[in-house]
């Protein structure tokens, strides 16, 4: 049976130690005993800055280039370039789709046909509410 609840306790050694190994620090947690949930990642779905362990194959070639980047002097872990790498396609594929839904919506409410049918569809909503 799979815990649903563990508890890590975090020294300033543990600390020092993920700060030496160049763990951003918003991703370093507090000194003291931290309480973990078990979650299924349907159910995290709406938070953001939520982080999920998976196991996924990437080319050499592409996570050599991130580690090499990683040993620059200050530079971001590379798991967190390759993240943010990947929310930037992301952000840019969301902008296009909602690029694409204004242009649909700009198009419909140019079709004379397509508001005569919503009219009437309104009409008919509105004397079955009636």
């Amino acid at each position: 049976m799979i815990k649903k609840e563990f508890v890590i306790e975090y020294t300033e050694a543990d600390i020092e130690e993920m700060r030496a190994q160049g763990i951003d620090e918003d991703a370093i947690p507090s000194v003291g005993k931290h309480v973990f949930k078990r979650v299924t990642p349907d159910r995290l779905a709406s938070r953001k800055d939520s982080k999920v362990r998976i196991n996924i194959y990437i080319d050499l070639d592409v996570l050599s280039h991130f580690r090499r980047r990683a040993e620059a002097p200050n530079a971001a872990p590379y798991q967190t370039q390759i993240n943010a790498e990947l929310r930037s396609v992301m952000k840019r594929d969301l902008s296009l789709e909602e690029i694409e839904v204004d242009q649909t919506a700009r198009r419909l409410l140019e079709d004379d046909e397509f508001l005569e049918s919503l009219s009437r569809k309104l009409k008919e909503k509105d004397l079955k509410a009636a």
